[in-house]
């Protein structure tokens, strides 16, 4: 999908995705991160997320990428801080004392410009990719990533032929074969969806749904 169908989404206010709540096990997660107070935490495919402003409270700074001016103005407007703006690279850059948030194109964003990140958050962020895109995302993802980055990813596993994406199925295989060279995997949350999300059946899913959070610790690391 090309970001001007996520573009017009966001202009038309078709963000069904989004979640008027923190997602309910990134708290209970947390304590498996080993994640310090001072953590930088970057967050592709922000949107809006709520999640935004609760791993500001929990960490040193926060990054997100978005595309959408939209999304990028309703994140400063919930947080309580100033924010300067400035352009760099292609992006328009808004920073308080604990956001950043870079509104541009993920795929473009330079490695070199991003200081170390202790946490990498992919939440619906790689789903929202069909099968042929996920291949450069994963690939931005490491490239953003170094020795000591945890990654932490969720995915949704369903019939792909029952219903068109997104949220596209990513099954546990093929999140191995995009990381699993330099990652360790561990799934950490596991439930059942398909009757919490009724959208989902009525667009035809009717067999299973299985949400999952997956912890990608380095290989190289314990």
């Amino acid at each position: 999908m090309e970001l001007s169908y996520w573009q017009s989404r966001w202009r038309k206010g078709n963000t069904g995705w989004h979640m008027d709540t923190v997602y309910p096990p990134l708290p209970q997660l947390w304590s498996h991160l080993d994640i310090k107070s001072h953590a930088r935490v970057l967050v592709p495919l922000c949107g809006k997320s709520l999640d935004l402003l609760w791993l500001a409270d929990h960490c040193g700074t926060v990054t997100g990428v978005e595309i959408s001016p939209k999304a990028v103005s309703h994140v400063m407007q919930q947080h309580n801080e100033s924010f300067m703006k400035e352009t760099s690279h292609g992006f328009t850059i808004y920073r308080s004392d604990s956001l950043e948030l870079w509104e541009g194109d993920f795929a473009k964003l330079p490695a070199d410009q991003i200081p170390p990140q202790d946490l990498i958050y992919d939440k619906a962020s790689i789903i929202a990719l069909p099968v042929e895109k996920r291949q450069q995302h994963a690939e931005k993802i490491i490239e953003l990533s170094n020795f000591d980055t945890q990654i932490l990813i969720q995915t949704f596993e369903y019939d792909q032929s029952e219903m068109n994406g997104p949220p596209f199925s990513l099954d546990e295989q093929e999140l191995r074969k995009l990381f699993g060279h330099r990652f360790k995997l561990t799934c950490l949350h596991e439930q059942s969806k398909l009757e919490e999300l009724q959208q989902f059946k009525q667009r035809g899913l009717s067999s299973y749904l299985i949400e999952k959070v997956f912890l990608l610790k380095p290989l190289n690391r314990g």
